[in-house]
């Protein structure tokens, strides 16, 4: 056992003229003394299973957390730097504007990893296979897929700055990632580790940016580690919890929290802010759901009001609850109504505020249903 206020974070080395960081490594049962830590590990685990005991009682909450899939996919993205917004995101490609496109498919590809992540770990584990296979995911077809989609790199990295010598973080060197990556494995797998899993994901996290084992995608790599590991842990049963909508929202406290961990050995910090991160997150994740079960509850009523068939009105409503922004074509197909019925009830959901038509066109109309999509907004 070691405890977390001996922790030391690792060493620098001298390589040419600059100094890669090693973190030292994790794979022991940590423990502490601090009881704020506690109070705050207990406040997360707390709010984790309010969440997850309200979300399991929703119906059809896969439906919903595909939604909350794809906001996450944009605020991680936003954090590396994309700048499509929610709309763009949920619109099809060939709507985007082209300059925009590569955004667009890096929050798809992030969305793509996520529903592969959760299926994945059901046959393997968390593990360096896996993790590699999210990030080929990530990568594909995007601004990275030239840097070793899927592949550990081979060669140095560095955070801020134009090269080595003046970044403001570089990584260990390529020869130590094996080493470390083995340790982090076995961190996250270790049956004989009692360390309570929440303060464990927070190591993991912090471990993994350090390593910064790929030439690009680290951060929505490891950020899409830590609902896949709560959920293999069983912490959640479902795939309803994602953090990037905090750290975005305090990306220097972010950054400093990681880097104070490596230049002040203070890990305990790092993870209060992490358990802070993950009770905020799981408030704000109840909430939204909470919104959606009232939305649908009303869409119901309001299906009877609409002055059309209540059962095709209901169709197009479960359609949007799955494509908030889609066309008129894709709704025809989703819907499996008659074009002559799916003009009626658009018109009726368009007259009473339900629908919104956004291409200002009377051919080839695309609406949103924007009640229904600022649910997911901040």
């Amino acid at each position: 056992m070691k405890k977390l206020e001996d922790y030391k974070s690792g060493n620098y080395i001298k390589v040419d003229d600059y100094k890669p960081f090693i973190p030292s490594l994790i794979n022991v049962d940590w423990i502490w003394n601090d009881s704020k830590l506690n109070t705050l590990l207990s406040k997360a685990n707390l709010e984790l299973g309010i969440l997850d005991g309200y979300a399991s009682q929703i119906p059809n909450i896969d439906i919903f957390i595909q939604m909350h899939v794809k906001v996450e996919a944009n605020k991680s993205s936003r954090i590396e730097g994309t700048r499509t917004t929610i709309d763009e995101d949920l619109s099809d490609i060939v709507d985007i504007n082209p300059e925009r496109r590569d955004d667009w498919q890096e929050v798809k590809n992030y969305v793509d990893a996520v529903n592969y992540g959760f299926k994945r770990i059901k046959e393997i584990p968390i593990s360096s296979r896996l993790i590699k296979e999210l990030h080929a995911i990530l990568l594909k077809g995007v601004r990275g897929e030239h840097k070793n989609p899927g592949e550990y790199r081979k060669s140095q990295n560095w955070i801020g700055g134009s090269k080595p010598s003046n970044a403001v973080y570089v990584p260990p060197i390529p020869s130590e990632i094996y080493n470390l990556i083995s340790d982090l494995e076995k961190f996250i797998n270790s049956d004989s580790i009692n360390t309570p899993d929440l303060v464990k994901i927070a190591i993991i996290h912090y471990q993994f940016e350090s390593i910064h084992p790929f030439l690009d995608g680290n951060g929505r790599t490891g950020r899409i580690l830590i609902p896949l590991y709560l959920m293999e842990k069983k912490l959640i049963t479902k795939p309803y919890f994602y953090i990037s909508d905090y750290i975005e929202k305090n990306k220097n406290e972010y950054y400093d929290y990681l880097t104070k961990v490596r230049t002040n050995n203070d890990m305990i910090s790092w993870i209060k802010f992490f358990l802070e991160a993950t009770i905020e997150t799981a408030k704000n994740a109840r909430i939204k759901f909470q919104k959606v079960v009232e939305f649908t509850a009303e869409m119901n009523k309001v299906a009877l009001t609409l002055g059309v068939r209540p059962e095709n009105a209901m169709k197009v409503i479960e359609v949007l609850y799955q494509e908030p922004i889609i066309n008129r074509k894709k709704l025809l197909a989703l819907s499996g109504l008659k074009e002559t019925t799916l003009k009626t009830v658009i018109n009726s959901m368009v007259m009473t505020g339900l629908l919104t038509e956004i291409t200002g066109y009377s051919r080839n109309q695309a609406f949103a249903f924007e009640r229904y999509i600022n649910l997911f907004r901040d």
